[in-house]
Order: C-alpha cells, then sequence, then structure tokens
C-alpha cells in the first residue's frame, strides 16, 4: 500500500470512528393469525380458542350462538384449541420466522398474539436462534389479540400509544387495537418501532384514515429514528381510491411502493381474486437511515405457499398452513 493510500485510509478510519460505522439490521412483521392459548380468559372473548372438551357447557353455547357471522360461529362451537394444535401452531410459526436466513430477522413485530403467555412459548422456540428479549403490551382489543416482538436486540421501553378515532361505534373501536411503540437499544443507536394492527375493512374507511394520522404525528413528535411496521389493514381496492400508502410515502419509506415492484402482495383475498398489501415495513424519511437496495423480501415458506404462490392460512383440524399472511421483511442501514 502507497503512503498516499495509507493517508487515505487512515483519514476515512477517523472519520467512520467519529460519526460511526454504518449499522445493518433486518426487521420483519408477520400477522401470524390468532396465536392463542387456550386458556379461557374471562376478560376477553376467546371462547373460540378453547379445547372441545370446554365448549360442552350451555354458557359457552349460547355465548357463541351470539356472533352474527356463520364462520365464526361454527368456529367457536367447534374448533378443537387443544396443545396438539398449539404445538404445531407454535412450531410452523417459528419455522417460517427461521426460513428468512436460517437464523431469523434481528427483530420480529407480531401480531394476533393473545398474551405473554403464549408469546413466551414462541420465544422458547427461537432463543437458540439468538433472540433474547421480547414485549408485549396487553391493548383493548375485544378478542383479546396484542402486537408484540421479539428481538436479539435490547429493548429498553415498550408503552401503548391509543389511535385518535374521529368517531366510530363503542363496538367498531372495541374491534381496534392500539399502536404498540418499542425502544430498542441497537449497535449503541435508540430505535422506536411502531407496531401496528389497524382497524379492519370490514370497519370504516376514516379509521384507517384516523389510525394512519395518528401513526403519522407520533413519528414526527419522536427525535429518534422511527421505523413503523405491522398489518394496515388497506386492501388494494381501498389503496388504489384512496391512496393511502402514498399519502404516508411523503414522509416514510414503504416496503413495497420503494422497493419490491414484483411483490404481488402480502394477503389473496380468493373472493375477488385480489392481492394486497396489508402489510408493510415503513422507516421515516429523517436523514438517519434507509432500506438497503433489494433488501425487501415477501417470505414464503414451503409450508406457507399454494401452488399459485398464495398464502395457506391455517387450518386447526388438518394441522396445516401457517397464516393469511405473508411476512415481509427489509434490511436497514443507519448513518
Amino acid at each position: 500500500m502507497t503512503k498516499f493510500n495509507n493517508k487515505l485510509f487512515l483519514i476515512a478510519f477517523m472519520f467512520l470512528s467519529f460519526f460511526g460505522f454504518p449499522s445493518n439490521f433486518s426487521v420483519m412483521t408477520f400477522n401470524v393469525e390468532n396465536l392463542f392459548d387456550n386458556l379461557d380468559d374471562p376478560q376477553k372473548e376467546d371462547e373460540t380458542y378453547l379445547p372441545i372438551s370446554m365448549k360442552k357447557s350451555k354458557l359457552h353455547i349460547d355465548q357463541c350462538n351470539k356472533i352474527e357471522v356463520f364462520k365464526w360461529r361454527d368456529d367457536c362451537l367447534n374448533i378443537d384449541w387443544n396443545d396438539e394444535v398449539i404445538e404445531y401452531k407454535l412450531n410452523i410459526i417459528a419455522e417460517t420466522i427461521l426460513s428468512y436466513e436460517k437464523h431469523g430477522p434481528d427483530v420480529i413485530g407480531l401480531q394476533e398474539v393473545e398474551n405473554e403467555n403464549i408469546l413466551k412459548q414462541l420465544f422458547s422456540r427461537l432463543e437458540k436462534h439468538g433472540y433474547n428479549f421480547y414485549t408485549l403490551v396487553e391493548g383493548n382489543d375485544d378478542r383479546g389479540i396484542d402486537n408484540a416482538f421479539i428481538s436479539k436486540y435490547e429493548i429498553l421501553d415498550s408503552k401503548l400509544h391509543q389511535i385518535e378515532f374521529s368517531g366510530g361505534s363503542k363496538d367498531q373501536i372495541g374491534d381496534t387495537r392500539p399502536i404498540l411503540e418499542s425502544v430498542f437499544l441497537i449497535d449503541d443507536k435508540q430505535v422506536s418501532i411502531y407496531n401496528v394492527h389497524f382497524p379492519a375493512p370490514h370497519n370504516p374507511l376514516f379509521m384507517r384514515k384516523d389510525a394512519f394520522k395518528t401513526l403519522d404525528k407520533l413519528g414526527r413528535q419522536n427525535k429518534i429514528m422511527s421505523i413503523a411496521l405491522g398489518d394496515f389493514n388497506v386492501t388494494s381496492a381501498e389503496n388504489a381510491q384512496e391512496k393511502l400508502y402514498e399519502s404516508i410515502n411523503k414522509n416514510w419509506f414503504v416496503s413495497h411502493i420503494d422497493q419490491c415492484s414484483n411483490c404481488k402482495g402480502t394477503n389473496y383475498y380468493y373472493r375477488d381474486d385480489r392481492w394486497s398489501f396489508l402489510d408493510a415495513i415503513m422507516l421515516k424519511k429523517d436523514g438517519s437511515s434507509a432500506f438497503i437496495e433489494k433488501s425487501v423480501q415477501i417470505v414464503r415458506a414451503d409450508a406457507h405457499t399454494r401452488d399459485d404462490g398464495s398464502p395457506i392460512r391455517f387450518n386447526s383440524k388438518g394441522l396445516y398452513g401457517v397464516s393469511d399472511h405473508f411476512p415481509v421483511v427489509v434490511k436497514i442501514k443507519t448513518y
């Protein structure tokens, strides 16, 4: 190496030492579709996810018969959510997560997790792959489903933010989840990650608009690097009309807009023959970080994917499938 090259190397090293070496880490979002234990929580509507042996009472049958949607009512009466079913579901979720680069991403944001009890059971299946931390804060969803994180990086703090709805009935608001914010310590930098599960498509459009406004406000008020991920519940039909993702893209990078242009979506609705990006990862545009080029992926594990490329949702009777959502993963670099 010449003296000139030595000087260049020394200058570059001193620059990076002063300003910090770029850090790279990976983040996944995964709606795991009704990850419940089989213990009855009297404060929540979890009657569907009990062993069949606990579904014989008149009280249970009467409770199920109040459900208006036939499939949901039938599930409440007849699904046998036994230990074998839970064991299979936990194992296949872990297998799907670990299919990404053999040992999984650095941070996993999960949606539709009932409680810390079932989260711990999933964590125990991932722990030997470098995962050391997990968090779940109980929200106010009537069914009892929450957002959660499992991480290889330390989680410093977690809290919930209620969505600022401009309207909606008690039942509609009861069918929603708050935003989980966790602060991670990633290579000596604090990073906020917002984990969302926005109001379902059967709820009014204004509720999802309010959810996006709340999230954007949280990001603008936060002075540290911010990521948002989760199930945004925006169908392709709704987005074509309302441009919800394009609107948020002004302040946030969006995984399937800024990359992954050939990706079909994360959820497939057979009745309308329609793919949608219900799930996404977003990164606040503040100059502190960026998506690594060509790093956005839709994770399609074999056990999760039909021959036509759509996700196989979990079937408790046949013990196959994983979820009606594919996970999304991205690598992020910080400056």
